[in-house]
């Protein structure tokens, strides 16, 4: 097709055209950059007033509430104009910390870090813009001064909370103890869950924030000069503290816990927790199926005799209906062995991962149903906020037959936890007072509500009255129990010249030989009593054992009708032709040795 045409161009028209092309571009141009200015600000997701990032260790960036009202002026105008720019910085600071994290979703590391540039750019220019547009009001100065002020305070909160509450956790599997706990802040009632692994983000973040700054000081209008510092606060990682039994400027201790981790644990020991306010020592008794706590019952005796109540735990790891009850059993033969009183205070500590189960409440009852078929009604749960069973196993009891553990890095008067719990362990890192013999650490608690103390007292062992200097028959086994209605061990005279004695396990001797020192040799009979005299045994075999008890070996012994008998070196009676032989042999060696006669 042919465009040319003969008719020259109007050069005014020309120029126009130029101008008006010129002018549409420039629109276009404004049109799309006031669009992508926007889209990040109308995008950007909700973020409070006072929002500001912290970064922990140079790694992560979290974001904390402080309440920008306290910062701005009583001037209701003023207030709005501090309103308003606290929300913008806000989002920005929003912007900074969620950006990153989108972008470090579809990108590597460095391209996260550009992405968070960028975007940092495009909102400190946002506000810039804005800013711009609101010099004529006569309070901006006091707007930007009220806004620095408590955006830097809400970092330096930030910092401050991040490093005063943890998660506790404490397992006391075998003696460890360390029960397994999660503690969510007094203070801080959500902590971000946005977190920037790139340290390349964190620094542009913070180079961002600065820009932000810089923007906002430049709209002061009178002599008093903006100090917004958004640096990144990095907050060192806290530590669980020590500290000593007695200091009040903890929450108080009314009860300890110990395990065999603590045998090194001195009847003085004892003496000084009761004397440091110490009321219960919870004591471990058993684990599993099997396991027993060799210092329990010493323990115990200690905390007594120091006028401690006494309370008792068992570890459980069972999961099924059949080992809750094998469990229970282990706990229950302590307890009968050692004549524990009705009345005494039992935990369940459920903490071990290997209870979980969906059958938690139910495997629990079994347990308890046992001990209570036993006389033994009186119980208690010890948990975790981390159990993941932990209100199954609540039921049993209800909350306020609970012991609870769950650990603040530094634990305070001021601050108490868990108060619609029985108990509250809140360390386990605590020492006894000083001067104590035992340095180690030891796990504290606080009761609110006389839990621990709903026990037997210091009167841990009962001694009924019918078992005081009696008999008294468990099955087969025969036990004697003393004036302190505890069951003896060893040797026991009484009556006329009669022995019997009752061994490791308070179990009476009875058909059964005994060595005791310089290996001299007893013999206990059907009823129990150590024999004298004659005892013939096996296939014409004869023994004797004198008005001592003790039997005779490598001598002689005159019995009834003066009949002379010799006993060799393993005891038995032997036979004339032995006793010659053997008295040949010996006169050899002493000529004055009397002659032998065996009388058949």
């Amino acid at each position: 097709m042919n465009l040319r045409t003969n008719n020259p161009l109007n050069s005014e028209r020309a120029v126009h055209y130029k101008l008006y092309k010129s002018g549409k571009l420039w629109l276009v141009a404004g049109v799309t950059f006031c669009s992508f200015v926007g889209s990040a600000i109308i995008n950007d997701q909700i973020a409070h007033a006072d929002t500001v990032t912290v970064a922990k260790t140079a790694t992560t960036v979290t974001r904390t509430t402080v309440s920008a009202d306290s910062k701005t002026s009583n001037d209701s105008t003023q207030a709005d104009t501090v309103s308003t720019m606290a929300n913008k910085v806000a989002k920005t600071t929003s912007n900074i910390a969620h950006q990153p994290n989108s972008a470090t979703n579809s990108l590597n590391t460095s391209q996260a870090a550009t992405a968070t540039s960028s975007t940092t750019t495009k909102a400190a220019s946002s506000i810039l813009s804005q800013a711009d547009s609101e010099t004529a009001n006569s309070n901006t100065s006091q707007a930007v001064t009220a806004t620095s002020s408590a955006t830097t305070e809400a970092v330096s909160s930030a910092a401050n909370q991040t490093g005063q509450k943890v998660s506790s956790s404490n397992n006391k599997s075998h003696e460890a103890k360390a029960h397994t706990t999660s503690a969510a802040s007094g203070s801080i009632s959500q902590v971000s869950n946005t977190a920037v692994k790139s340290a390349a983000s964190t620094e542009n973040t913070n180079k961002a924030t600065s820009v932000a700054s810089s923007a906002v000081n430049r709209q002061a209008t009178t002599t008093k000069k903006a100090d917004i510092n958004l640096t990144t606060v990095t907050a060192s990682t806290p530590e669980t503290d020590v500290w000593t039994i007695g200091d009040t400027t903890r929450p108080r201790v009314d009860v300890v816990d110990v395990a065999s981790y603590q045998s090194a644990m001195t009847q003085s020991d004892y003496n000084k927790l009761k004397a440091a306010g110490v009321k219960t020592v919870i004591i471990k008794t058993t684990e599993g199926t099997g396991y027993t706590n060799p210092v329990a019952l010493a323990q115990a005796k200690m905390a007594n005799a120091a006028g401690l109540n006494v309370d008792f735990y068992h570890y459980a790891t069972f999961n099924t209906a059949d080992t809750a009850q094998m469990e229970a059993t282990n706990m229950a033969n302590f307890l009968v062995k050692n004549n524990v009183s009705k009345k005494v205070l039992l935990f369940a500590d459920m903490e071990d991962a290997k209870t979980y189960t969906v059958n938690a409440t139910a495997n629990l009852n079994t347990f308890w149903s046992v001990l209570n078929a036993l006389g033994y009604t009186n119980h208690g749960v010890y948990t975790s906020n981390t159990y993941l069973y932990r209100d199954a196993v609540i039921k049993t009891v209800g909350q306020s037959r609970v012991w609870r553990a769950q650990y603040p890095y530094t634990p305070s008067a001021n601050n108490l936890w868990n108060t619609d719990d029985g108990a509250w362990q809140f360390s386990s890192t605590a020492l006894l007072p000083s001067g104590s013999d035992y340095t180690g650490y030891i796990d504290v608690s606080i009761c609110y509500n006389g839990l621990t103390e709903d026990s037997a007292g210091t009167n841990t062992f009962s001694t009924p009255n019918e078992f005081v200097n009696q008999y008294h028959w468990e099955g087969n086994k025969l036990y004697f129990y003393g004036s302190n209605g505890q069951p003896i061990t060893g040797f026991r005279h009484y009556g006329n010249n009669k022995l019997e004695y009752y061994g490791s396990d308070h179990a009476q001797y009875r058909n059964r030989y005994l060595t005791a020192a310089n290996n001299q040799l007893y013999y206990f009979g059907s009823n129990g009593d150590a024999i004298t005299g004659l005892r013939h045994y096996g296939n014409n075999k004869l023994e004797y054992y004198g008005t001592d008890h003790i039997q005779y070996r490598n001598r002689f012994a005159t019995v009834g009708n003066n009949k002379l008998y010799y006993f060799g070196s393993n005891g038995d009676a032997i036979s004339k032709s032995q006793a010659d032989n053997q008295i040949a042999s010996s006169t050899a060696a002493t000529p004055n040795t009397k002659p032998a006669t065996q009388v058949d």
